[in-house]
């Protein structure tokens, strides 16, 4: 699995963002226990509002990820299946990686280019699964927290391309905005990472200058 430990550094210096978003990663840490509270009581704006509006607030975040479900695989099986293969690696209360999930069900290109060129699988990087993981051809199996390390996740989300061998291409570790979403599919739908060697950086240099030729701004280091 030598292929998979990809610089970092790289793809955080090239996938900083693009446009008017900034592309953040949230530190993968445990979200904090809710604490036993005596409830409070409500105000009068509160009392007036109706039981149908507090249960459309509650169930939107359900529905949003019941078909975010009907795009991405759960992760109880990672296997290319014949495609490039597109990891994302988030967790539940994460609020940018209920942003990208958002953006897929939200953005119909996108989603329609997740369904047709990669095989989309997502992973809760803090769920205790077990998960059968094809790589180069070899079936093991492993747990959420050995995915993890085998990929160095520290932040959610993360995206991971792979090859149709499930071969690493790049990694980015933070949010991604649609249309860049979108861009960054198109260059790997189209192989214009092949042929470029994956461990000095020439992939990275090539999907830049994809990026710049399709009007995608990214930013680079904070000095």
């Amino acid at each position: 699995m030598k292929t998979i430990a990809i610089a970092l550094s790289l793809s955080a210096l090239l996938l900083s963002g693009c446009g008017e978003h900034k592309s953040e990663a949230k530190v993968l840490k445990e979200a904090p226990a809710p604490t036993l509270q005596e409830p409070a009581m409500p105000s009068e704006t509160q009392q007036k509002t109706s039981p149908k509006s507090k249960m459309q607030k509650a169930e939107a975040p359900k529905a949003r990820l019941s078909k975010f479900y009907r795009i991405f695989k759960d992760g109880a099986k990672i296997a290319p299946e014949g495609k490039p293969m597109l990891l994302v690696f988030g967790q539940p209360a994460d609020p940018y990686t209920q942003k990208l999930q958002a953006d897929v069900v939200e953005h119909p290109e996108l989603a329609e280019a997740i369904r047709e060129d990669v095989t989309p699988i997502y992973i809760d990087a803090l769920a205790q699964k077990r998960h059968k993981f094809m790589h180069n051809g070899e079936a093991m199996e492993v747990d959420t927290k050995t995915l993890v390390g085998i990929y160095h996740i520290d932040a959610t989300p993360t995206l991971i391309f792979t090859d149709e061998k499930g071969r690493s291409i790049f990694i980015v570790p933070g949010y991604m905005p649609p249309k860049q979403f979108e861009v960054t599919l198109q260059f790997v739908k189209e192989g214009a990472w092949k042929g470029k060697d994956r461990k000095n950086g020439e992939v990275y240099k090539a999907l830049k200058a994809y990026y710049d030729a399709h009007g995608i701004k990214v930013g680079g280091p904070k000095k």
